[in-house]
């Protein structure tokens, strides 16, 4: 579920010609002197967590040598700074700027968290596990990267609390790119690091390798494109916007709108744009759906802006996005990039090599979470092909797909006529006494007679389904004597107004009592006496702080040990893999 706005920046391309060929050349002392380092070009030196999905601000690589033996460097002409000639570091090679600036929002729903983490790895263009022991069919059921992050900070514990979904807006300019040289310069805090290690990785051993990691993180970058992004995730309350008669592909489409108008892309005639509009004119409070949905979260890589909301920043201020994105040419970040572990830093004559490269996986492995669903369905079926914690409800009236409530009022309601006491319908004999049941002004069904009491037991249950609770919203019970069908006596009538909840009693007729049960359920995420107020639908209750999302645990102890993983009293198996672990 992606949509894809192009927007090109024509007026500041042609502003900016771009080259056709390649920029770089040999500079000599002078020249390399007075040139200035091209912008970015430090940032791939610094150690990146994957579980955290951040540079560490510790470099491992050092991007400040630039100058040969022979006082040369390498410089290179910037198109985007009038021409201005500029150096590289040593490390870094195959410089260029790119060819074209293309603006473009995207948006994808997440229907969990735990799809909204994962997806975080997104920017990281290789395959960032090559090489480590994290890999096995186990790996399906483990989030690995991002676990950590400030994405998963915001999303996943708000999911323990009421069922949400994300939308992710996204948009990147890219404007310079390059690689790491295959024998880079490393940085000396890095070495001295690396240095001090113990040759063995044990148990005693294993916490001076975690404090490497923690310093330096797990990986190291080594191909990278600079400019600038923002990615802005929204938090929707599921059945809250369905009250709102909204659906979740409904408010992201609206938002897409905003945000496009927000970069730039005018298109007041679409047909998006109108039946936002509309929307939105239904609404009791009519402002924007970004202010409306305005749970979010918004990285801003790149560039400088005082906007925090920027991809939302149309109606606020004007001009904020172009302002950042002509910042981005001094000032580029990490737009995506691909990562090579730390090991592979070392020699593979370096004992070391081997033992960093366990102790990364391990470290990896810990910052784990297992997926693992919280609960069954409480409504709905488990068949979404891609989450298979997720609940879909189909042919279900007054529910949506995503099993939340259409509107106000919804619940199910179930009468059960016990039983009366001291009637009196025949003089002679005892009475032969049913019970009509009435709503909204329709008879919807009867018990059977029972003859010749005046004390009948029915214990006749009568399920009306599905039912939407109106103000006053009464069942009314008719209780008759039978005789000829069309001349049938009648003994009295009571109205109960439905409430939510049990309601055992009993009411007056001309002659005796009626005992009856009302049970009315709300439905998901509704509440109070008439199931009008919305409520939240958290998990269960004694799983919750076992959880770090509604469908995300830690992973077990147990089974990090027999994936080989050193943990405190805790027998080592060291001749254990993640792989050999799961196929026994």
């Amino acid at each position: 579920m992606s949509l894809y706005i192009s927007v090109l920046w024509a007026g500041f391309l042609l502003s900016h010609p771009l080259p056709t060929s390649q920029s770089c050349s040999t500079g000599l002392a002078n020249e390399c002197k007075e040139a200035e380092l091209a912008p970015g070009t430090n940032l791939a030196g610094e150690g990146f967590d994957i579980t955290k999905m951040q540079r560490k601000g510790a470099y491992v690589l050092n991007l400040d040598v630039w100058k040969r033996k022979d006082k040369t460097c390498t410089i290179c002409r910037n198109p985007y700074l009038d021409g201005k000639m500029q150096k590289l570091p040593l490390s870094v090679v195959d410089w260029r700027p790119n060819h074209q600036c293309n603006m473009k929002v995207s948006s994808t729903i997440h229907q969990s968290s735990e799809s909204l983490v994962s997806s975080s790895s997104n920017s990281v263009e290789n395959n960032w596990k090559i090489n480590l022991e994290v890999t096995g069919k186990v790996s399906g059921s483990l989030m690995m990267a991002g676990t950590h992050s400030k994405l998963a900070d915001y999303s996943m514990d708000k999911t323990k609390k009421d069922k949400f979904s994300f939308t992710s807006h996204q948009v990147s300019c890219l404007y310079y790119s390059y690689r790491v040289s295959n024998k880079p310069h490393l940085h000396r805090e890095f070495l001295r690091a690396v240095q001090n290690l113990p040759k063995a990785y044990t148990h005693e051993n294993k916490p001076r390798y975690y404090k490497l990691i923690d310093i330096f993180g797990t990986h190291y970058i080594t191909k990278v494109e600079l400019g600038g992004s923002v990615h802005s995730v929204t938090s929707i309350r599921q059945c809250e916007a369905s009250l709102q008669g909204l659906n979740v592909e409904e408010v992201k489409t609206c938002l897409d709108v905003e945000a496009a108008a927000s970069v730039g892309f005018k298109a007041k005639l679409s047909t998006e744009v109108k039946h936002c509009n509309t929307v939105m004119n239904k609404m009791d409070n009519k402002v924007s759906f970004s202010s409306r949905f305005n749970d979010r979260f918004t990285e801003i890589r790149g560039g400088h802006t005082t906007q925090p909301d920027l991809l939302f920043s149309a109606n606020k201020e004007v001009g904020a996005y172009k302002e950042w994105m002509q910042s981005l040419i001094v000032n580029p970040d990490l737009v995506s990039y691909s990562l090579d572990a730390l090991h592979e830093l070392l020699p593979t004559t370096n004992p070391v090599r081997s033992n960093l490269r366990k102790a990364i996986s391990h470290y990896i492995l810990e910052k784990s979470l297992w997926k693992n669903c919280s609960a069954p369905c409480t409504a709905g079926v488990k068949t979404h092909p891609k989450d298979s914690c997720i609940c879909t409800c189909h042919n279900n009236p007054g529910v949506t797909p995503d099993c939340c409530p259409s509107q106000k009022g919804l619940a199910r309601v179930k009468i059960t006529m016990q039983k009366a006491v001291g009637l009196w319908g025949d003089y002679n004999t005892g009475t032969d006494g049913y019970v009509k049941l009435f709503h909204l002004r329709k008879e919807l069904g009867r018990t059977r007679s029972i003859y010749n009491t005046n004390n009948p037991h029915w214990d006749w249950t009568f399920e009306l389904g599905s039912v939407i609770l109106l103000i006053d919203d009464q069942v009314i019970f008719e209780v008759w004597d039978e005789d000829n069908k069309w001349d049938d006596d009648f003994l009295g009538k009571c109205s109960v107004q439905l409430i939510s909840g049990v309601n055992t009693d009993l009411c007056k007729l001309n002659h005796g009592e009626l005992y009856y049960k009302i049970e009315v359920e709300c439905a998901p995420s509704l509440g109070g006496r008439t199931c009008d107020k919305y409520i939240e639908s958290p998990m269960n209750f004694h799983l919750e702080k076992a959880y770090v999302s509604r469908n995300a645990r830690p992973v077990p102890k147990e089974m990090l040990v027999k994936m080989g993983v050193l943990m405190d009293d805790y027998p080592s198996y060291a001749n254990h893999s993640i792989s050999s672990v799961i196929k026994n």
